[in-house]
């Protein structure tokens, strides 16, 4: 999916506002058709969004599978990672002004053949994709951006077990299934 500077700008003030307007105990932002008139903003779209207070996570929910409209999901998503993540406690009035909003819009996972963990290892480390790890009824995902903190693709592997609930001995054996996708990201000028 591409998107423009101010399609971009346009759906982060809409996580913002979804934020504000909750802070606010507003009525909740319903985006409309004759806000966001192009039919891109109402195709089903998987979507992350990802806030950071000063530099650190502050929250991170999404939906992987497009589920429902691009409009709807940032909106929803925005509330989901400011009020709803279990790893942290919602997101308070006093913090706003200090939130930075990022956007992820993913592609369609694919899975990933392997024969090997080294096969497996050598694949992520040629692209550095939007990783899934799936054994069971246990599952986990990694956006692209995770990279950025742990290059090593080992550790990489090994915190994404750790995320899903998995023993690391969990990526030699038979069972695990991997996703990929890659994610068209996004995010608000912050220092």
């Amino acid at each position: 999916m591409s998107m423009n500077e101010r399609e971009r700008l346009r759906l982060l003030l809409l996580a913002r506002e979804s934020i504000r307007r909750r802070l606010l105990d507003a009525p909740a932002l319903t985006p409309t058709r004759e806000e966001f008139p192009d039919d891109k903003f109402w195709q089903d779209q998987g979507v992350f969004v990802t806030l950071t207070e000063h530099g650190e996570l502050r929250g991170c929910i999404g939906t992987i599978m497009p589920v429902s409209p691009l409009v709807e999901a940032v909106a929803s998503n925005a509330l989901a990672a400011a009020f709803s993540d279990p790893r942290f406690e919602p997101v308070e009035e006093a913090e706003f002004g200090d939130l930075c909003i990022e956007i992820s819009l993913l592609s369609i996972p694919a899975e990933l053949a392997f024969s090997s963990l080294a096969n497996l290892q050598s694949k992520l480390a040629a692209t550095h994709p939007g990783v899934i790890l799936r054994r069971g009824v246990y599952q986990a995902t990694f956006l692209p951006q995770v990279w950025e903190q742990i290059p090593n693709v080992h550790g990489f592997l090994e915190a994404l077990c750790h995320k899903a609930g998995l023993h690391t001995e969990s990526l030699s054996q038979p069972g695990l299934s991997v996703f990929t996708y890659t994610v068209l990201a996004f995010s608000e000028d912050c220092e």
